[in-house]
């Protein structure tokens, strides 16, 4: 019996092995098309950025991250291991907002040591939907016969391109909150029909107290970056924790 290697913290959520794209090396490489989310399927809260609140807010609950940077998170399950929106088929559930950081996947962004360097393209190697014969496999080169990115690549680089704009700007709002002490430590208590519950910690929120005795100078700088959408947002999103507890309530009731 061999045992899996626990996920190495060092690397982003769901990366293995990340690697930068290169036709000399991965002229053949292709990705099978995007269908299977079981790679997620044990993430309970996933990071987004500011652009995907209105979206991402009417099924998830957004809250920040109580260690590292000050990233919001779209919480996707209660109970350790599961994740309320990927199907046991691997589909992600019908209707619902599908974060960009779990679209992007198995791709991502990777920057040189100099900061002026473009950001370049790289990939997952131990991702599923990974092959290292296109033709073969029929999947999705990654490369033509001349060197050149495909549009599969040209797709998924814009995409992390702007994932990493998001990011970026995602991160100042964040720092922003935390500088003026907008951010409190939360715990969420579940409760089922059958009286038993459970309780979700390690995360914080906006502290509305806090944020209506802000002063009218910190007022008008958040509203000129559009940082008041964002906390109205992020407040407004508390609402989906009644949408996790119904969702959760089945696999609660299963599993006793």
């Amino acid at each position: 019996m061999t045992e899996t290697p626990a996920p190495d913290a060092s690397l982003p959520l769901f990366y293995r092995k990340p690697i930068l794209l290169r036709f000399q090396d991965h002229g053949a490489y292709g990705v099978r098309p995007q269908s299977d989310f079981r790679f997620a399927a044990e993430a309970i809260a996933v990071p987004l950025v500011g652009s995907e609140f209105a979206a991402a807010g009417r099924h998830y609950p957004i809250v920040f991250a109580t260690e590292g940077s000050v990233m919001p998170l779209a919480v996707t399950g209660i109970a350790a291991g599961r994740n309320l929106f990927v199907e046991t088929d691997g589909r992600w559930r019908s209707g619902t907002y599908i974060p960009g950081y779990v679209r992007r996947y198995p791709f991502i962004g990777m920057t040189a040591p100099d900061p002026s360097a473009p950001l370049m393209l790289g990939i997952d190697a131990e991702s599923e939907r990974l092959t290292k014969n296109a033709h073969r496999d029929s999947a999705d080169a990654l490369f033509d016969a001349a060197g050149k990115a495909t549009d599969t690549s040209r797709n998924a680089m814009a995409l992390c391109e702007a994932y990493a704009l998001d990011h970026e700007r995602t991160r100042l709002f964040g720092e922003a909150l935390e500088a003026n002490g907008l951010l409190i430590e939360q715990t969420a208590q579940v409760r089922y029909a059958d009286e038993s519950g459970a309780s979700v910690r390690g995360f914080r929120v906006v502290n509305e107290q806090a944020y209506r005795a802000l002063s009218p100078e910190v007022l008008a700088d958040f509203h000129g970056k559009g940082w008041l959408e964002m906390i109205v947002l992020h407040l407004a999103s508390q609402l989906s924790w009644q949408g996790l507890v119904e969702a959760s309530a089945p696999a609660q009731t299963k599993a006793a």
